[in-house]
């Protein structure tokens, strides 16, 4: 299994590319540190990402709590970026992300 690059870490929430693409090229996500449990046996939970979308712009997103009338449980932080604003707003807004209690 590849391992992952980590972008950016403050001993809390650290920034991961996806290990599947090259490095250049990679979405990532937003990792919360937590206990681990059966649910995450990791000792971390995904709490958002940034991505390409099919126009080849990126977005980045952050967990949140289920919201019935848009039926998301994602708060969109910004789309038609560029990867390092992408980035850079993940981890600027990262203590925004919605954290489950496990």
């Amino acid at each position: 299994m590849p391992t992952s690059e980590v972008l950016l870490d403050d001993g809390v929430f650290f920034i991961e590319l996806n290990p599947n693409y090259p490095s250049r090229d990679a979405p990532g996500f937003l990792q919360r540190r937590c206990p681990v449990t059966q649910v995450t046996p990791s000792g971390w939970d995904c709490v958002g990402s940034f991505e390409r979308d099919s126009r080849g712009k990126w977005r980045a997103d952050v967990n949140a709590p289920y919201d019935e009338e848009n039926d998301s449980d994602v708060l969109i932080l910004g789309e038609g970026l560029d990867r390092m604003t992408a980035i850079a707003m993940l981890w600027r807004r990262r203590h925004e992300a919605y954290v489950k209690q496990r």
